[in-house]
């Protein structure tokens, strides 16, 4: 699976969120952070075995909107299987 696919999806996950309203800063703050890890860490090319806890963080700050907003639940679904693609 290339970067540019995950790059991609990460884009698009970035635009879906940007739609979202958050009640909590804080929140916000989490789910930007551990998006921004991992568009480090892709752009690095620094992913090691132990990094999934990226995208369980990235997972676990986005839960609340998993019904309401599917298409954010989607991506995160596809970059977790992306990277699981890629080994990791």
């Amino acid at each position: 699976m290339s970067k540019d696919t995950l790059q991609t999806t990460l884009q698009e996950l970035q635009l879906e969120l940007d739609k979202l309203h958050f009640d909590n800063e804080e929140h916000r703050d989490s789910v930007d952070r551990n998006l921004v890890a991992l568009e480090n860490k892709l752009r690095d090319e620094s992913f090691m075995s132990g990094d999934e806890y990226l995208i369980h963080e990235l997972k676990e700050s986005l839960s609340e909107f998993e019904e309401h907003h599917p298409k954010v639940t989607e991506l995160i679904g596809h970059i977790s299987d992306l990277l699981a693609k890629m080994g990791l």
